[in-house]
């Protein structure tokens, strides 16, 4: 296992959806977003990193073809339950992002979404690289990569203010510790603390994150033959459209 695969499956995969409920109903947030970059207007989508379908599922309700690829199988068993009659349309990989598209042959879809910052969830930037050019030769003429993810590259907190709260509700509560390994890379560490019948107990792990910034995903995606659309910055999410050219 990849230390992101390890990360999910001891720890992080079991809250997720909590952890981003706490923010408001995710699938509201991702009908709004979609909605607010005139992304629903294809029919075929791939989703790269779906995790519970936050993203899939609005799209699914909408009448959508979805094929939603995760590594973590507990989001995609909380994704598969929830389809629902829109079984259908669906299509579930429980696969690396990088290796579902190298074995996807010539299919291609409209729209691929890789959001939630799960591209610097990548190896390294080497691997951002060949995302987005596996992207291009995937997406049909006039598709669109859609990208979300944080930069870290001008991260530099020191002391107390590298703890982050995530999410906290009577039961549980989850902060995360960032610390740059090095130019590229970005530890995070993940504590989750949760009363029970027998008292608290806190859950420690962590995992590496790539560094990017919208500079480097614009230049590599130049190079690739990507039209770019301007960033967009929403609470500390950087967003790119990316456009294959008809």
């Amino acid at each position: 296992m990849s230390d992101v695969e390890s990360h999910y499956a001891a720890l992080l995969g079991e809250v997720f959806a909590w952890s981003v409920s706490s923010r408001g109903d995710p699938f509201e947030r991702a009908t709004a977003w979609i909605d607010a970059h005139g992304l629903g207007d294809a029919d075929t989508y791939l989703d790269l990193g779906a995790g519970f379908g936050a993203h899939s599922l609005p799209l699914l309700r909408a009448g959508k073809r979805v094929t939603a690829v995760d590594l973590d199988p507990t989001l995609l068993g909380q994704l598969e339950s929830a389809l629902g009659e829109h079984a259908g349309r669906t299509s579930l990989h429980r696969q690396d992002m990088l290796g579902f598209l190298d074995a996807a042959g010539e299919r291609t879809w409209e729209v691929i979404l890789c959001l939630g910052d799960t591209v610097t969830h990548l190896a390294d930037r080497a691997s951002i690289r060949a995302l987005l050019r596996a992207s291009w030769e995937h997406l049909a003429p006039g598709g669109r990569l859609a990208l979300s993810y944080r930069d870290s590259t001008t991260f530099a907190a020191e002391g107390c203010a590298r703890f982050i709260p995530v999410a906290a509700d009577p039961q549980r509560t989850m902060h995360c510790l960032l610390e740059p390994v090095d130019d590229e890379r970005l530890r995070v560490t993940d504590i989750v603390t949760e009363v029970g019948e027998e008292g608290p107990r806190t859950r420690i792990s962590d995992y590496t994150k790539v560094r990017v910034s919208p500079t480097m995903i614009a230049g590599w995606a130049t190079e690739i033959g990507f039209e770019i659309a301007p960033v967009t910055v929403e609470r500390g999410l950087v967003t790119q459209l990316l456009r294959k050219p008809r």
